[in-house]
């Protein structure tokens, strides 16, 4: 038989009030760093309200007599950290020997020592802010110390390392920023719209490296070659990316390598655009229509017309967008197609192109959505 445990009143009655005051100081102790941190963010306003003339006079270029600059290298040490957060926001914002006054602030005050020893910081978001940091004060130098980051096993440090070398536009690390995009070791590389953004960013020196790229046995290294190809300037690229449509089998790097054919190419290459127009991966397709309107040739007009009639309607809407942007003789192909066709029947994209030329609007086309790449380098094209 099991003998009861017995409770005293007296000891309930102790583990009662420690309950209370565990909750009274649990209490307490939200309230106080709820207080303390709304009276940091009061005394960092007041300070940073005191310091934004000085800091708007530097990141404009009007500080002529460099009193700006001295007035923020001079603020007490405890203010520093407030500062150069600040100070680092702006630095994101511009370019020229303004970002490079504004770096000299961050210089005076130690944290380029700072960030070069935290790239081997234990800490992967140490490490990364640390990268960032190099990046915005244009520490070109720093550039052979941010590369091994590429291959860092945090997935966070390798896309700050990649952003920070963008900023630097040392051409040198485009090999190191392409051979991050495959994974390897790694659970997964660097994603491609920030290999993009980095080699888009860098130097001529990048141009025989992405051309290079085109070659790479994974295809994710050529879908980014093919993507700059079709964004920055590459000297030669018309005929790399001609070689390697004959022989490019991933439907991605397929599609990158179309697109970038329409900026890159010209009247010879109609015919093979054309044949592309009509590939059974929708993607490679879309990027053959898109090119064909980029090149903007009359004979684009023959090659599209039969497409809006195409059973997918996605292509076929684009082809109809295409033709009202190549002119007259590409609307009228357009409203030629209706012929024959009731107003309720006729397709979708033939309906929406003929009520637009009737009110003499023109068609917006595609823009963002139909682009394989967001982002402000390619925010430019769109016509949205």
């Amino acid at each position: 038989m099991v003998t009861p445990t017995v409770v005293s009143a007296q000891l309930l009655s102790w583990a009662l009030w420690v309950l209370v005051w565990a909750a009274v100081l649990l209490l307490a102790t939200v309230l106080g760093s709820r207080a303390g941190r709304q009276w940091r963010e009061r005394r960092d306003a007041k300070l940073l309200g005191e310091l934004r003339p000085a800091m708007l006079e530097v990141a404009s270029g009007e500080d002529d007599d460099a009193s700006a600059l001295r007035r923020l290298t001079a603020v007490p040490r405890r203010r520093v950290p407030v500062v150069d957060r600040a100070v680092s926001a702006m630095l994101s914002k511009v370019r020229g020997e303004p970002a490079r006054a504004l770096a000299r602030v961050l210089e005076a005050h130690g944290r380029a020592q700072w960030a070069l020893a935290g790239l081997s910081s234990h800490s992967a978001v140490r490490r990364a802010h640390a990268a960032w940091t190099l990046g915005l004060m244009r520490a070109r130098e720093s550039a052979p110390r941010l590369v091994p980051l590429l291959q860092d096993r945090s997935a966070d440090v390798v896309v700050a390392a990649a952003r920070a070398l963008a900023l630097l536009g040392d051409g040198s690390a485009a090999r190191a920023v392409l051979r991050a995009v495959a994974p390897r070791r790694r659970p997964r590389g660097l994603p491609s719209w920030v290999a993009v953004e980095s080699l888009c960013a860098f130097d001529d020196d990048a141009a025989p490296v992405i051309a290079e790229a085109t070659l790479h046995p994974d295809p994710a290294v050529r879908h980014v070659a093919a993507t700059v190809i079709g964004v920055r300037p590459v000297p030669g690229a018309a005929p790399v990316v001609r070689d390697r449509l004959a022989q490019e089998t991933d439907p991605r790097a397929l599609a990158a390598f179309v697109d970038a054919l329409g900026w890159v190419g010209g009247a010879q290459d109609l015919a093979v655009l054309s044949e592309f127009a009509r590939h059974r991966d929708e993607s490679v397709a879309l990027a053959a229509v898109e090119s064909l309107e980029r090149l903007g040739l009359p004979a684009s007009v023959a090659a599209l017309a039969p497409l809006v009639e195409d059973t997918r309607p996605r292509l076929a809407e684009r082809a109809a967008v295409a033709l009202t942007e190549l002119g007259p003789a590409g609307r009228e192909r357009l409203l030629g197609a209706l012929d024959g066709e009731t107003p309720r029947r006729a397709p979708r994209p033939l309906r929406a192109a003929a009520e637009r030329h009737e009110r003499g609007r023109p068609w917006s086309g595609l823009s963002c959505c139909a682009a394989p790449w967001p982002g402000s380098w390619r925010s430019s094209r769109c016509r949205c």
